[in-house]
């Protein structure tokens, strides 16, 4: 048992510090625990991304190498698995994938799959007083805080709409009854989550994504953004290029305020897996010289400063953690109805909450640039009061 002067120890798993949501949603967690008063721990799946350096000096940081070791075993279709092991010999493994396959199938849960592939992964140096599996649901990261990490108190943290992906419901069921604790980052995730696992729902509490405003503001200060000398509106979105951001519908809306005869270009920033799939559209509509794409860049905020409008096109999320930030300046704001869109844009004179289409998204823009919409400017939105002594309380 520790003594009253000494640290009390809390450790995060996620995948890596890759510049996304998540991550920095940790970055902002950090910034308001009282590091003085306890000894953090970070565990990666893979030590890299571009929000490593981000992180306090004094964090203990962990690789966790069992992720890279079964990767192929996780993330390959499981009859190529069983076919390999074949060529290879070993057929008692192949067998056993075999009856895995089949029972997940049947059961639609992984559980029994996670625990003979990691079967020899040793537990975790350390013996925590909290420990947290901070991008759940994840099979991955669940099952190795509850199977690998030495903890007196174990907490879920849920950062999306359950109800928008394929989650292993038997799996979770099985995992999350070992937790005292899931978080979940805003109401309405939270009200998806306890109607899918009522079971559950006497564990769940909200906890809003914090966000350092200070160091927000100070960022957008560093250099000037945009670099051309474009003087119609500039429409921003930021977020990983894929279809739960909607930047296809961005994009469909684009080709719809241009046809109008509308002076507007839009800059993307961020990367992902329908970087190539976007430009193509963009190409096949004929309007690529007006979509900019910038990429990924660590530090977005001068960029979102600068924007005539910023628009969060977006399928579905959890607490939309770039539409937080945009809400850090005066801007007008165009969102689609995903979940939590609602939560962060009720209380916002000059923004607009639209239906998910591209007819809508354009509709909205056009009421913002008509003046007919909410274009006003106004002070930067108060933000979810989010009290980290809720979950610091864990360790009492």
């Amino acid at each position: 048992m520790k003594n009253g002067n000494e640290k009390k120890s809390i450790l995060f798993l996620l995948s890596s510090m890759n510049i996304g949501g998540v991550e920095k949603a940790l970055l902002g967690l950090l910034s308001i625990i009282p590091i003085e008063k306890y000894e953090i721990h970070l565990a990666l799946l893979k030590e890299d991304g571009g929000y490593l350096s981000y992180l306090p000096k004094n964090i203990n940081i962990h690789q966790v190498q069992c992720y890279d070791q079964n990767k192929e075993f996780i993330n390959d279709p499981p009859l190529k698995v069983i076919k390999g092991l074949i060529r290879q010999g070993k057929l008692l493994d192949a067998c056993v994938h075999f009856l895995l396959y089949v029972y997940f199938r049947v059961t639609s849960n992984r559980y029994w799959f996670y625990q003979y592939i990691m079967r020899k992964e040793p537990m975790l140096d350390g013996r925590y007083d909290l420990a947290v599996a901070y991008a759940g649901p994840s099979q991955m990261i669940d099952w190795y805080i509850n199977k690998r990490v030495d903890a007196c108190v174990k907490c879920g943290w849920i950062h999306f709409d359950i109800s928008k992906f394929g989650i292993d419901k038997g799996m979770t069921r099985l995992l999350y009854k070992n937790y005292q604790k899931i978080f979940i980052v805003s109401k309405t995730a939270k009200k998806v989550f306890d109607g899918v696992f009522p079971q559950f729902s006497n564990k769940t509490e909200v906890f809003y994504n914090v966000l350092n405003t200070r160091q927000i503001g100070t960022m957008a200060n560093e250099h000037d953004g945009f670099e051309d000398n474009y003087k119609g509106v500039r429409l921003l979105t930021v977020g990983r290029l894929s279809k739960e951001k909607g930047q296809d519908i961005a994009i469909h809306a684009l080709k719809i305020l241009l046809d109008k005869g509308y002076d507007v270009k839009w800059y993307f920033i961020g990367d992902g897996e329908l970087k190539d799939e976007c430009r193509s559209l963009a190409v096949s509509l004929n309007i690529s010289d007006y979509i900019v794409f910038l990429g990924t860049k660590v530090n977005p905020y001068p960029y979102m400063k600068k924007c005539d409008i910023y628009v969060q096109p977006s399928r579905h999320e959890g607490y939309c953690i770039t539409l937080a930030e945009a809400r850090v300046f005066t801007n007008p704001i165009v969102a689609t109805c995903f979940t939590g869109a609602k939560e962060q844009l009720d209380k916002r004179s000059n923004s607009l909450i639209v239906e998910m289409s591209a007819d809508e998204l354009a509709g909205g823009i056009i009421k913002v640039l008509m003046g007919t919409g909410t274009n006003t400017v106004q002070d930067a939105t108060p933000f979810e009061e989010t009290d980290v002594d809720n979950f610091l309380s864990l360790l009492v």
